[in-house]
């Protein structure tokens, strides 16, 4: 009797554990297959939330560059502006010159005093009355602006005096100014006269109207 009950325990404890085993196998089985299902299922959603993704990465390319592209154009218009009016300031100042230039004066006696006036001015000169400049050129020459004096105490001295204002040659070379240094032109000899008499007499006007030489 006791022997048969160590035969039948055998089998009874290994049959047990046969289940248990078998039961273990089953559900590492299961949970296995659960893993590769979470696991696919969490790589298949990957794999869409990639795809789904995509367009929205894409509409934000396009945004980003329309974007851009808008700005470029905001930035293009000031600076196209700024460069126009960079453009016209040299243009609009060479046509100012151009017509400073195409003034045209009578070459008559009040045609030289109103171009010697003009110059003066933009010299920053004092600038007597056309009157004033009349009355002196028409007692040193007569309004002539060729004429030459080799009479008196300055012809010996400095080879006479010349033009409409009678200047000798060093007091019109040094009251000359550039591109008005020729002593028988009629406006150089003005824009000389009045610039000597200017430093020396306090003002033009000082002599214009007085019968003597200055």
């Amino acid at each position: 009797m006791p022997s048969h009950v160590r035969l039948s325990a055998r089998p009874t404890a290994g049959l047990a554990a046969y289940l248990v085993l078998a039961t273990t196998a089953t559900l590492g089985t299961v949970v296995a297959g659960s893993g590769q299902a979470v696991a696919a299922g969490t790589a298949t959603g990957g794999k869409q939330t990639a795809q789904h993704g995509t367009p929205a990465t894409s509409g934000s390319k396009a945004a980003t560059s329309t974007a851009a592209k808008t700005q470029s154009k905001a930035a293009a218009k000031p600076a196209s502006k700024a460069a126009a009016k960079t453009a016209a300031k040299p243009a609009a100042k060479a046509a100012t010159s151009t017509a400073s230039k195409t003034v045209s004066y009578p070459d008559t006696l009040d045609g030289w005093i109103a171009e010697a006036r003009a110059v003066l001015a933009a010299n920053g000169d004092h600038v007597p009355s056309a009157e004033s400049i009349k009355a002196r050129a028409m007692t040193e020459s007569s309004g002539n602006p060729d004429a030459e004096n080799h009479w008196d105490s300055n012809e010996s001295l400095y080879g006479g005096t010349y033009g409409l204002l009678q200047t000798i040659k060093p007091t019109f070379a040094q009251w000359a100014l550039p591109g008005h240094t020729d002593i028988m032109d009629p406006v150089d000899s003005i824009i000389s006269g009045v610039r000597y008499a200017n430093d020396r007499y306090g003002s033009f006007e000082t002599i214009a109207y007085t019968k003597a030489g200055y």
